[in-house]
């Protein structure tokens, strides 16, 4: 699979949150907004990653549904959290290996609006790994 760069989206600092990726076209409900490539990886990895990485930790994502760990590459890793509002959702194929994990609006976006999705930290579909 070729992947192409993201061409609608960019990284900024957004006030308050840090980083976060927002929008510099207009983007449509269904559209894929990035196609990240992931890496699975071993518990112990994760663990490492989890417990004694410092920047890493924000790249490891924890697939409950299929039972695999991941590092994310490409923005994956810098979508802020919204759980009341997302206007996007992620994709990661589950129960096929595939490996890249999709970025899609769940709603039209406007160019400069920020892009966030829910994590599901609640209902334990999707956690990201944190450090202690």
């Amino acid at each position: 699979m070729d992947i192409i760069p993201p061409q609608k989206i960019k990284i900024i600092d957004i006030e308050g949150k840090g980083r976060g990726v927002i929008a510099t076209q207009d983007i449509k409900n269904g559209e894929t907004i990035e196609i990240c490539p992931i890496l699975y990886i071993s518990k112990e990895e994760a663990d490492f990653i989890k417990n004694k990485a410092e920047v890493l930790k924000y790249y490891c994502l924890e697939q409950v549904d299929n039972d695999k760990l991941c590092v994310m590459f490409g923005y994956g890793s810098i979508y802020n959290h919204d759980s009341e509002n997302p206007n996007a959702d992620i994709d990661y194929r589950e129960g096929k290996s595939d490996n890249y994990l999709y970025f899609k609006a769940i709603k039209d976006i406007k160019a400069g609006e920020e892009i966030v999705y829910d994590y599901e930290f609640d209902d334990g579909k999707v956690e990201f790994l944190k450090s202690k």
